[in-house]
């Protein structure tokens, strides 16, 4: 692990706090679709850029690497507990708000089936490279242990999603961020933590809880 100490650690929690703070602060008082979007593109170039820079020998990008058996076991209790939770968000939105239940494949099939199609791979995965594979490899230093680093990766992932000015939102996205950092932690494999973000992503958008993801609902 990169060691940090004195300035370059001084430095390098200023780039934290302005990365994982300040800007969803910003963006959450002064909202800007496009500055989002041009942040989420600069940021995952460069994240790929300094991840291959590093020549770390857990990284491998998305498309590449064997599955090992440790994958393979991760992937089983991904799935078992992605059926777990799609029963219970089932069960939640039918009772509190059962209007919204499979509210978008009923009335907009078309875009949910464009969200299905392009989210994994335009939202999905530069989120992953930021939070999970940029933010173990670079900002691991910051953090005391294994534990304090998967509370700080699913807490900057809620935290982004303060944009969104509701707390629904905020805290899906800090649940779904534990699951995620925790899967990454325990197989640093990009792709299962991309799949495990996927499902859950399209599941948000399938049981009637897109509006709170939604940017047209930003005001």
């Amino acid at each position: 692990m990169e060691q940090l100490t004195g300035k370059p650690l001084t430095w390098r929690w200023a780039e934290w706090l302005l990365l994982f703070i300040a800007v969803p602060v910003a963006l959450r008082i002064w909202w800007q679709p496009l500055v989002l979007l041009a942040l989420l593109v600069l940021t995952t170039i460069w994240g790929i850029w300094w991840l291959k820079q590093q020549r770390l020998p857990h990284y491998q990008p998305l498309w590449r690497g064997p599955a090992g058996r440790n994958e393979r076991r991760q992937l089983k209790r991904l799935l078992w507990r992605f059926a777990l939770s799609t029963g219970l968000l089932i069960a939640t939105v039918w009772i509190f708000i059962p209007a919204k239940l499979f509210d978008m494949p009923r009335t907009q099939p078309k875009l949910w089936l464009l969200i299905l199609a392009f989210y994994p791979l335009f939202s999905v995965y530069p989120q992953e490279i930021i939070y999970r594979a940029l933010f173990f490899a670079r900002y691991r230093p910051l953090f005391r242990g294994a534990y304090a680093t998967l509370l700080a990766s699913a807490g900057a992932f809620g935290f982004m999603h303060l944009v969104f000015q509701n707390w629904p939102a905020v805290l899906l996205t800090l649940i779904g961020g534990w699951l995620f950092a925790e899967t990454y932690a325990r197989t640093y494999s990009l792709r299962l933590v991309w799949l495990e973000h996927s499902l859950y992503g399209a599941l948000i958008f399938t049981v009637g809880l897109g509006d709170y993801f939604y940017h047209g609902n930003v005001g």
